[in-house]
This record gives structure tokens, C-alpha cells and sequence, in this order.
């Protein structure tokens, strides 16, 4: 892993304010903080950030050059992002010393077209990231993990994961990683015909009687 050198400028006011003002300068607002040191407020520029990113990854180590104080050190610990678009809100670092090993999340890669999904199932990714501890040099940007001979049903946990020989992974190695699940079928309604009405004829019900004529009502 190269380290990078990052420019930063102190910032001075806080608040989403000064925040928004800071992006439409095109900087990112952000912390630097660790043991034995203060937390201090500082920016960096969008485009140099995103090109670190890009080359580096998300852990990427930078030599932070702070304008007017001294350099540092330092880990990529946290980047926000818009989700709407590809902007950077906030990003967090963490000064660090070479030498002595740190815990950090690490992505996990799926690779490989498992059994299972050329029979018809679907992968489904559980986790996404594990922790783990390494010297900051020694972090990787990512672990992968080969699904190819996972048939439906199949799962693959933690314990499951190669991790390079000096990386320790931290995280349960009960924890379930990624499973083959099968295809979901969807029966089709068989539309039911509608009963015929019957005729219904009620048995010793009297008709009803017509009205009666006139020489009727005489001969009573």
C-alpha cells in the first residue's frame, strides 16, 4: 500500500452552514483525531480526495499535510457520501503510527458464478464487511470469497474467508457470509367458472289466486 500525501486546511467554523459552504467551494469537511491529540476540524479538496479514494480504496493511508502545523499520518477511518449523488459529505481520519497494529472494517468481494445460480438460485450477500486487525500497510482493500462450487442451499460463514497471512479477522466466525438460495416459483391463478343459476321451483306453495269477477261475488 503507497501512502499518499493529502493537502488539509484548518476550518474554523462548524455547523451544516459552514459545512455546505465549504462543498460548494469544492472541499470536504472533516476530523482528524487520536490518541494523545485533539480533535481538530479540517478540510480537504474534493478532487484530491476522490482520487485517493480511487486509488487507494477505502483504507487508504494518506500524509496528511496540515496548512500552518505539522504533518500526520493518518487512516481513511470513515468517508459519508451522498447517496443521490457521487458527493462526498464528511470523511473521518485517524492518525496512526506505522508500527503498531489497528482494528477496521474491511469489505468482502463475492467472486465466482456459483452451481447453485447456474440451476436457477440467486446469491444473497449477509455481510458485507468484516473487522479485522492488521499494521495499517499490511490492510487490504477487500477479502473475496469464491462461491463457485455453492449449490442452492449452500452458505458459506466467516470461518470460511482467506485472510492474508498477516491480517486477523475479528468478527464471529459463526457469522453466515453469503448463501445460495433457490428460485421462487409463482403458480398461476386457474380462474374458477362461475355457477349457473338454477330455476328453484318450491313445492306446495299455492299460486296466487286470480282476481274474482263479479258473478262470483254474487253467488256468495
Amino acid at each position: 500500500m503507497e501512502i499518499l500525501e493529502l493537502r488539509a486546511q484548518p476550518r474554523t467554523e462548524n455547523g451544516k452552514g459552514a459545512a455546505g459552504r465549504l462543498r460548494m467551494q469544492g472541499r470536504v469537511p472533516g476530523v482528524l483525531y487520536g490518541e494523545k491529540l485533539e480533535t481538530q476540524p479540517i478540510s480537504v479538496n474534493d478532487r484530491e480526495l476522490h482520487a485517493v479514494l480511487a486509488r487507494e480504496g477505502a483504507n487508504a493511508i494518506v500524509k496528511l499535510m496540515i496548512d500552518g502545523g505539522k504533518a500526520h499520518t493518518a487512516i481513511i477511518k470513515e468517508v459519508q457520501r451522498n447517496a443521490m449523488r457521487d458527493g462526498l459529505l464528511h470523511v473521518d481520519f485517524m492518525k496512526i503510527a506505522l508500527d503498531e497494529k489497528i482494528t477496521t472494517h474491511v469489505g468482502i468481494a463475492v467472486v465466482g458464478e456459483a452451481v447453485g445460480v447456474r440451476e436457477g438460485g440467486s446469491v444473497q450477500q449477509i455481510l458485507r464487511e468484516v473487522e479485522v486487525e492488521a499494521l495499517p500497510t499490511n490492510i487490504p482493500d477487500h477479502i473475496e470469497v469464491d462461491v463457485t462450487e455453492l449449490p442452492i442451499g449452500g452458505s458459506l460463514r466467516v470461518q470460511n474467508l482467506v485472510a492474508p497471512d498477516d491480517v486477523t479477522i475479528l468478527t464471529n466466525p459463526e457469522e453466515m457470509l453469503v448463501s445460495i438460495i433457490p428460485p421462487v416459483h409463482f403458480e398461476e391463478e386457474v380462474p374458477v367458472p362461475e355457477a349457473e343459476e338454477e330455476e328453484v321451483t318450491v313445492v306446495g306453495e299455492e299460486a296466487p289466486s286470480e282476481e274474482r269477477g263479479p258473478a262470483e261475488e254474487s253467488a256468495e
